[in-house]
């Protein structure tokens, strides 16, 4: 009968939607797993990269100076700088293989670094032949915020190491208007050829975990030194990862 046909109708259709809904929820599930896995891939590219490159290239630097200077003292110098660099590299390696082997909630076998720890790092660019001075007014921060500080600093002192010329570097990490406003000062060269090599991917990190943090970024020379800036807002970050 008409009656029968058009239920039998009415349920077709009414599989064929329920078919295409599930398409489509199984197709934006897949899209945001896979958005998911690129996200978190990027993020730790910038965390390996933030956490090796600077050792790597006191390193290169070193070697090179320890190579083509004929000074048993300075050579004795370069391996020591050499030395503590391998091992800082290697703990910081061991960290990132825990957090990856572990997951988020895993024992890490060391804690982010924080803000706590600037005077510890520029001592470490001292030590590898820079003339750092540091400035600080922070107080307390969300964790995220600390991190991209952190990093942030740490990318522009190995850029500094590599890229700078001669005279002193400035670091200024102070709390300013609900925002961290970082930034890193250094003498600048305009040279092609960096002291030691580098992917090209530093800067793109930096800007990276400034504006995951809804901030703002900015690098470039500026009378006769390169400069990094970046604020980053202390509101709405206690959540996001950078």
């Amino acid at each position: 009968s008409a009656a029968t046909g058009w239920s039998v109708r009415n349920h077709r259709e009414a599989a064929e939607a329920a078919r295409l809904r599930a398409e489509q929820t199984a197709l934006l599930a897949e899209t945001d797993r896979v958005q998911a896995v690129a996200a978190e891939r990027a993020r730790m590219a910038r965390e390996l990269h933030d956490m090796v490159a600077g050792h790597l290239s006191a390193i290169a630097i070193h070697s090179t100076a320890a190579l083509s200077l004929d000074d048993p003292a300075t050579s004795r110098d370069a391996l020591a700088v050499i030395r503590e660099n391998s091992v800082d590299g290697l703990t910081e390696m061991r960290r990132l293989i825990g957090l990856l082997r572990d997951g988020p909630n895993g024992d890490a076998p060391a804690a982010a670094p924080t803000l706590d720890g600037l005077a510890a790092l520029v001592a470490s660019a001292r030590a590898d032949g820079l003339d750092v001075a540091l400035g600080t007014d922070h107080g307390k921060v969300p964790a995220p915020v600390e991190l991209a500080a952190y990093r942030i600093v740490q990318e522009s002192l190995t850029n500094a190491l590599k890229h700078g010329g001669e005279g002193p570097v400035r670091v200024s990490v102070r709390r300013r208007d609900d925002a961290l406003r970082i930034e890193v000062s250094s003498p600048y060269t305009g040279r092609e050829a960096p002291r030691a090599p580098g992917s090209g991917t530093g800067l793109i990190g930096m800007r990276e975990r400034a504006v995951l943090l809804g901030g703002t970024f900015g690098a470039g020379p500026e009378d006769g030194r390169w400069t990094v800036r970046a604020v980053l807002p202390l509101t709405g970050s206690a959540g996001g990862v950078a």
